[in-house]
């Protein structure tokens, strides 16, 4: 409990400091520490961009009220176990003038309006006043409201051009002095704010050494003119070359960024990407030793996965770091469409198994040593009381005081008698619950436990997926009751269940432990304990009867199709969706129709848990069509919908290989590298169909003289489509290629690369005549995979080396944990260019291959 008397200390010293104290230095090791105390210093939370542009304007979108919901998220935060906040304003768009005048108006206001709330819930600020990047994306209308300087001088010259550098000075200074109105406070004397970043990923011109640090050294002065002794950064990601002008300039430390899944894929990537996070190499140059560094953006961009936030912050307290927010929080009423940002989605109601992933992170950044590392994949699985288990994609920490887990732990924790805090979502050995939202449990005394419970969460449209339609959710909540059974020594078996927040009428008495709960708070007591007097005001940073969640919206039955793609023709399958609806329908019918057209007999569907409903029956060979029939109080209706189309799943065999890519239907699982803007003319590309009515994916060698990584990679992400097969996908005997080269000796290498990161290479020379070629499990060697999609920034750690034991004698591709298939075309043999056209990769079974 030592710290959470320590936490509770330091948010009630914030919230009532209101003088230029600063509240944290920089030690003679470059290490920031509390000035109350010496501790070091170890904060994560997110952005939270919701005072400017795309964020700002998505929540007008929706006329909703926008201080309300800086409250409500400040409240999510808070409940978050969060720490640390980025304000990074894009006030050298929408807050300034062409000379860098500090501009008055909504945008400002709600930037201060920000942080009185994140003061007020104890969460520290980085501070990033100018953006640089342009106000307007995606959506946004250029005109007389945008007048900021960054308007009118390109990126590329904000660090050269003197009247671009005066703008910027000018603008620092007086956004500085800027005082805040909700608290009375000028932003540079505000004690929350522990950090100012110069700037927000600036063009750097790191070959210019003198002009680098003379353009740090210009802001930085700009800053202290104004008084402010705050800890300033300036951004190291954006270029690496930077670290010795940032060293030598008036930067007190390095600030930097991390998404090592890349951005925008435009859909949500499956598979397991803990391989690409074992570590941050430029982090270790020893330029930077002796220097503090921040992390001011981070995410798995395009993944649900909750297992990426604490292992990437075991990357970064391993290298040091010790400030972290991820980008970018999404607001409350904007989430379910993930309106805010496409390739980001995190919020506590909406995307829960994440949001209790970033728990866990909060807790690895503040209990992780700085600078302690933990091997690599797999080994790195364990960290300190952490625990990564990509096979069930489950995060857990485990103490004896704490236990978290971010989906079904099945047998954990081992202690219960010592629990002082639970959060989860679904089951444990501790709690037994059927919903899908996350919930939390606190201990307030002997025998006393304060329960916190959300709504349910089904995803029925692929979130980053989304084209900003407001009309449109993504992640449907759902309310209803479920029961709970709660296993805490210190509650027993019977214990009262008392509604606390507002409008809760919802009571109960636990037998076995066992009761009916709905979302909201309850005061859950044991049989003979009286209700403290009074209770206490708050739980951490959150009052005890503090609830803030969206009603669950109106809308009609959905239906989600969760069935494998393929699995193995005349066997038994699992059939399941996902019926989306507070009422639990009376009957679910499967409805299939085999590849020749004859329909096979409906087959009643039975209840798993929550809203899933599934039945085992056989898989015919090929494409079988098929939905289902909901039934309730004897009216049906069959998903999908007659316009819709019917599901597909497809039964492989000798006769029926499965294809993995198919050029015509598949670009939008191919991963793109990212290429050069003097190279855009060679990038891989899908092509339309050729005479013979074949698409494909060109890939284009480029000749060595033309570029020092003369080799072309792509991925194809195929972990859907054979990981729904299980142990079948082990019957595979080989791969197939469809592809055709322009031009003889075309050197055309495949590689698989399985869940742990093991890949697998076999060199190919397609013809110009376009002849299958097949290959057999034998063929392949060890190696050769590269990390696809490429991260930003990423360039450093491309390779993928075999984990420990793997790619010895006797081991061999393990077709069942496959996930990408990555092509690499280099020149042909003679140094020509050469174009490579791949028009599918199949997965064969049986000696003869495909039909």
């Amino acid at each position: 409990m030592r710290r959470g008397i320590l936490s509770g200390m330091l948010f009630a010293v914030l919230a009532t400091v209101t003088r230029a104290e600063e509240l944290v230095y920089l030690d003679p090791a470059g290490v920031v520490r509390w000035v109350a105390g010496d501790r070091e210093v170890a904060l994560f939370g997110a952005n939270y961009t919701l005072p400017s542009a795309s964020d700002y304007r998505a929540a007008g979108y929706l006329g909703v009220d926008r201080k309300k919901l800086v409250e409500q998220d400040m409240a999510h935060f808070a409940r978050l176990g969060w720490d640390g906040l980025r304000v990074a304003l894009w006030g050298d768009w929408e807050n300034s003038d062409r000379d860098g005048n500090l501009i008055e108006n909504d945008h400002l206001d709600l930037m201060h309006w920000l942080v009185h709330q994140a003061k007020q819930r104890g969460i520290y600020m980085l501070l990033t006043p100018i953006h640089t990047h342009s106000s307007l994306w995606p959506d946004g209308v250029d005109g007389e409201h945008i007048q900021g300087f960054s308007k009118h001088f390109p990126r590329d010259q904000m660090g050269r051009d003197p009247a671009a550098i005066a703008a910027q000075r000018n603008y620092l200074r007086q956004f500085l002095e800027h005082v805040n109105p909700y608290t009375g406070v000028a932003m540079k004397d505000e004690p929350a704010i522990l950090f100012v970043e110069l700037i927000n990923e600036p063009w750097h011109h790191s070959s210019d050494f003198a002009g680098s640090v003379a353009y740090i050294d210009a802001l930085a002065d700009a800053v202290r003119s104004t008084g402010c002794d705050k800890l300033l950064f300036h951004n190291l990601s954006q270029d690496f070359g930077m670290a010795a002008p940032i060293r030598a300039s008036k930067a007190d430390g390095f600030s930097f960024g991390w998404y090592p899944t890349g951005l925008v894929a435009r859909r949500t990537l499956p598979g397991n990407f803990l391989r690409w996070v074992d570590d941050y190499p430029p982090l270790d140059d020893p330029r930077l030793a002796g220097m503090p560094s921040l992390v001011y953006e981070f995410d798995a961009a395009d993944s649900l996965s909750p297992t990426m936030y604490p292992a990437m912050v075991r990357t970064f307290r391993g290298a040091g770091a010790q400030f972290a927010t991820m980008f970018a929080y999404d607001m409350l009423a904007t989430a379910p469409y993930n309106l805010g940002w496409q390739t980001h989605l995190l919020n506590l109601v909406y995307s829960p198994r994440k949001a209790v992933g970033a728990v866990i992170a909060a807790e690895a950044m503040r209990r992780l040593p700085r600078g302690v590392r933990y091997g690599v994949y797999p080994e790195n699985r364990y960290f300190g009381p952490f625990h990564l288990d990509p096979e069930r994609d489950l995060a857990t920490m485990e103490t004896p005081e704490v236990f978290m887990h971010t989906g079904d732990a099945p047998g954990r924790p081992v202690e219960t008698e010592r629990l002082e805090r639970i959060v989860g979502v679904g089951s444990s050995a501790v709690v037994d619950y059927e919903g899908s939202g996350a919930w939390f449990l606190d201990r307030l005394g002997d025998g006393v436990w304060r329960l916190e419970v959300y709504p349910d969460v089904v995803q029925v449209m692929d979130p980053f997926a989304q084209r900003l339609e407001r009309e449109k959710v993504s992640m449907r909540l759902i309310e209803r009751d479920w029961p709970m059974r709660v296993r805490v020594p210190d509650l027993g078996e019977t214990f009262s269940v008392e509604p606390l927040n507002a409008g809760n009428e919802h009571r109960a008495t636990a037998g076995g432990g066992v009761f009916e709960v709905r979302p909201g708070v309850y005061l859950l007591r044991r049989y003979g304990i009286e209700e403290p007097s009074p209770l206490p005001e708050r739980v951490g940073r959150v009052g005890v009867r503090e609830f803030v969640c969206p009603p669950m919206p109106e809308l009609p039955v959905q239906v989600v199709e969760r069935t494998p793609p393929a699995g193995k023709a005349g066997a038994s399958l699992s059939w399941a969706v996902e019926v989306a609806h507070a009422r639990i329908p009376d009957r679910v019918v499967l409805h299939r129709t085999a590849e020749d057209g004859s329909a096979l007999a409906p087959v009643e569907m039975q209840r798993e848990r929550g809203y899933r409903w599934a039945v085992e029956a056989e898989l015919p060979a090929g494409a079988t069509e098929w939905g289902v029939e909901i039934e309730n109080d004897g009216v049906s209706v069959r998903f999908p919908a007659a316009t819709e189309g019917r599901w597909q799943v497809y039964g492989t065999g000798p006769e029926s290989p499965l294809v993995l890519f198919d050029a015509e239907r598949d670009a939008d699982l191919v991963f793109f590298p990212r290429v050069p803007e003097s190279l855009r003319a060679f990038a891989p590309r899908m092509t339309g169909k050729d005479e013979g009515g074949r698409a494909s994916l060109r890939l284009h060698g480029i000749a060595p003289t033309q570029s020092e990584r003369s080799e072309v990679r792509v991925g194809v992400d195929t972990v859907e489509r054979i990981g729904g097969m299980g142990t079948h996908a082990e019957d595979a005997t080989g791969i197939r290629l469809d592809a055709t080269a322009s031009a003889g000796g075309a050197a055309l290498t495949l590689v698989l690369l399985e869940a742990d990161g093991t890949s697998w290479q076999a060199d190919v020379r397609p013809s110009s005549r376009g002849e299958a070629i097949d290959l057999r499990w034998e063929d392949f060697a060890p190696g050769g995979g590269e990390k696809l999609p490429v991260g930003y920034p990423g360039n450093w750690n491309r390779a993928l080396p075999l984990p420990p034991g793997r790619g010895g004698a006797g081991d061999r591709p393990r077709p069942s944990r496959v996930e990408q298939a990555q092509c690499v075309i280099r020149p042909s043999l003679d140094g020509r260019e050469v174009d490579v056209d791949l028009a599918r990769i199949v997965l064969l079974f049986g000696e003869n291959g495909s039909r």
